[in-house]
């Protein structure tokens, strides 16, 4: 018997529920090149479902490999995991005027022969999006992901300043740094909720659909888990009829218990309220600092000029307790001799640590549509109303167990450790003059690293990659404001024209990834 909406599937073995996952309740995956090759290693072993909800997944993803393996297709890797009949594989992905993934998918799932074992949902909620991106395995662990799955988001942690895997039509090719987390336990059964209520909302009408596939209780569920907070606009799900605003509501209060350390890497920082909220933190408290990883030059560009716009009005980029800085890649060419092949980094993470005890990661950015409010973010009363409680689907996990310390501290150093290039052992204590003294020197290394060609001839590159953040518009001005003497011998990869920077022709693809 086939159910609507629900293709005939072989019975489920009685001992197919999952298995207690050995690893811990949370796992950080820095980059992507770690974060696919950890997602694909959990489907290529999944026994019972994979469930995906995704801003886009471009049919020729491909999860490049490290160590001298093979590359793999993430389709296909769905594709052999749908074709063991017991394992139940879902993609829900966007289809609304602004970015429909879902429609492509399907067509490229028509064309193979077995594509009709995956099912695909699209979300219809213009101008809203679905921006979580959530891969649930067995009901047994999840990932909450950083990046669509979309080859210009593949990145390891070398950050080479060109490297062919990266298509240049996408962040104009540049390096992508990212964070996305595994979880298992209770957080998992909080994922799963989530995602029959969007797979639900987007059933086709008049569908009716009566799911058995209801996962065992999730192990490891007792005590205290990382939480899984969500924004949701109204009206869009029927148990929340009001929307949610429950990662803004977690975040601020997070920041309102900052002592000595707020540490920010995003994608965008515009929301008021929390730019609002860091500067009074900072008013508050006498010892605290404020360190923030930000874009210079974000692919959707009129949050430049939003960005910039908070960090003026509120003092940050002049307070002596804020730093705020961009990453960098540099590398000496290989082709040709005393030239340096330097690129920006795109930062597309979200994550959040405050004074190692409590950090937030997942989908949602620091901005009014991932948040609360997208009419929140523009300066006009006009787009203000127009826009006024548009927000979309973002999925966060807040870890601030007392258990969880050493984790959030290990988060930290590893992230530190990327950007800084300097060893776990340096940066596990806080020094006398504070962690920004170490920020500010190691910039100054890197740009005289720059200015004096003392790179490794490696296509690594230095292990370093901070530079002062600056308001200048162009890659080009930017670094000659941190002091880098341009000239002949300097190779800027990624160096957008006055349009590009003001009204990029790219940002559709882009928007709100």
């Amino acid at each position: 018997m086939t159910v609507t909406g629900w293709p005939a599937r072989a019975p489920r073995a009685p001992d197919a529920s999952p298995a207690p996952d050995p690893r811990p309740e949370i796992e950080w995956l820095i980059d992507n090149a770690q974060a696919y090759a950890s997602l694909l290693d959990a489907i290529r072993v999944a026994r019972r479902s994979v469930w995906i909800a995704q801003l886009a997944l471009d049919a020729d993803c491909v999860a490049h490999a490290r160590d001298g393996g093979a590359d793999e297709n993430v389709l296909d890797a769905l594709l052999v995991a749908a074709s063991r009949l017991e394992v139940d594989v879902r993609v829900l992905l966007n289809a609304t005027l602004l970015l429909d993934t879902a429609r492509p998918l399907q067509r490229s799932l028509d064309a193979r022969p077995s594509g009709d074992r995956i099912r695909v949902r699209g979300v219809r909620r213009f101008p809203q999006l679905l921006h979580a991106k959530i891969v649930i395995i067995d009901g047994s662990h999840a990932f909450l992901l950083g990046s669509p799955f979309a080859n210009g988001y593949w990145d390891d942690s070398t950050h080479r300043p060109v490297d062919a895997r990266r298509p240049v039509r996408e962040l104009g090719g540049r390096p992508v740094h990212d964070v996305s987390v595994r979880v298992a336990g209770a957080a998992v059964r909080q994922l799963e909720r989530v995602f029959r209520e969007l797979w639900q909302s987007a059933a086709p009408e008049g569908a009716t659909e009566i799911d058995h596939r209801e996962h065992s209780p999730a192990h490891g569920a007792q005590g205290a888990p990382p939480r899984i907070v969500c924004t949701a606009p109204r009206g869009a799900l029927r148990t929340r009829p009001e929307g949610s605003t429950e990662i803004l509501d977690a975040l601020l209060d997070g920041i309102g218990r900052a002592r000595s350390l707020i540490y920010i890497e995003h994608q965008y920082l515009s929301a008021r309220p929390v730019v609002a909220a860091l500067a009074d933190a900072l008013r508050r408290e006498p010892a605290l600092e404020l360190v923030m990883v930000l874009n210079q030059n974000p692919d959707v560009t009129a949050y430049r000029r939003w960005q910039n716009a908070r960090l003026r009005e509120h003092g940050l980029l002049e307070h002596p307790r804020a730093g705020v800085f961009g990453l960098w890649s540099a590398a000496r060419s290989l082709e040709r001799g005393g030239v340096t092949v330097v690129n920006q980094i795109f930062v597309h993470s979200k994550a959040v640590i405050i004074d190692d005890a409590w950090a937030m990661l997942g989908t949602a950015n620091l901005d009014g549509v991932s948040l609360h409010s997208y009419g929140d973010d523009f300066a006009g009363p006009i787009m203000r109303r127009v826009f006024r409680d548009v927000r979309n689907f973002d999925v966060n996990v807040v870890s601030d167990s007392p258990r969880c310390t050493r984790s959030i501290t290990d988060l930290r150093e590893r992230l530190w450790g990327e950007h800084l290039g300097l060893s776990r052992a340096r940066l596990a204590k806080r020094p006398r003059e504070g962690w920004l003294a170490t920020w500010r020197a190691r910039a100054r290394d890197f740009t005289s690293a720059l200015n004096g060609g003392a790179l490794p001839a490696k296509s690594g590159g230095l292990r370093a990659h901070v530079l002062p953040f600056s308001h200048q518009p162009t890659p080009r001005r930017q670094l000659a404001a941190a002091g880098v003497r341009l000239g002949a011998g300097l190779d800027i990869r990624f160096d957008p024209s006055w349009l590009e920077v003001h009204c990029s022709p790219g940002w559709v693809r882009n928007m709100f990834a």
